[in-house]
């Protein structure tokens, strides 16, 4: 049988003090550390800003607008369901072997009248019950309801890129 060197125990026990000194540095430094913003706050969802221009309104006329539209939503089941069918036939149509051109524009078009009928759904539902909102309220009405958003709650552009550059500029 080898005896172990008179070197190794010293620098094992060294070794076994640095970890486990670095591992308690690390458990401390995770229970004395400040809580992120958001969980400081009790809430880990993103805050929300008002866009430009719109009118500041209470909690509860923002729950009675959310209330609203959920029933909008609510009430579009069906168009929901049919708009993710037309969606899924699009796709099997695109992701086929061979790709027949005709059949996209069919699935195209079957997926873009499912989307009119889903928002006219809902903008009909929404309108049902606008009349009981106050003029601020209604102004978050449209702009929830006036089409996509970016990250930052600006409206998309449709048109970027292909607008004509200002007088005196040269085409890009």
């Amino acid at each position: 049988m080898s005896r172990v060197p008179n070197w190794l125990t010293p620098a094992a026990l060294g070794v076994s003090l640095l970890v486990n000194l670095a591992l308690g540095g690390y458990v401390a430094g995770q229970h004395l550390r400040g809580d992120p913003p958001g969980q400081a706050r009790g809430d880990d969802r993103p805050r929300f800003e008002r866009p430009d221009g719109m009118p500041e309104i209470s909690r509860d006329d923002r729950r009675e607008v959310r209330a609203l539209m959920r029933q909008g939503f609510g009430s579009a089941e069906a168009e929901l369901a049919a708009r993710r069918e037309a969606e899924q036939r699009f796709a099997q149509v695109l992701a086929a072997d061979t790709f027949d051109r005709q059949a996209a524009e069919v699935a195209l078009r079957e997926l873009r009248d499912a989307d009119v009928m889903l928002r006219d759904r809902i903008g009909l539902e929404v309108l049902g019950g606008i009349s009981e909102l106050t003029p601020e309220q209604r102004a978050w009405v449209a702009w929830m309801l006036s089409g996509p958003k970016d990250n930052h709650g600006k409206h998309k552009k449709k048109d970027q890129g292909t607008r004509p550059p200002p007088e005196g500029e040269p085409p890009r």
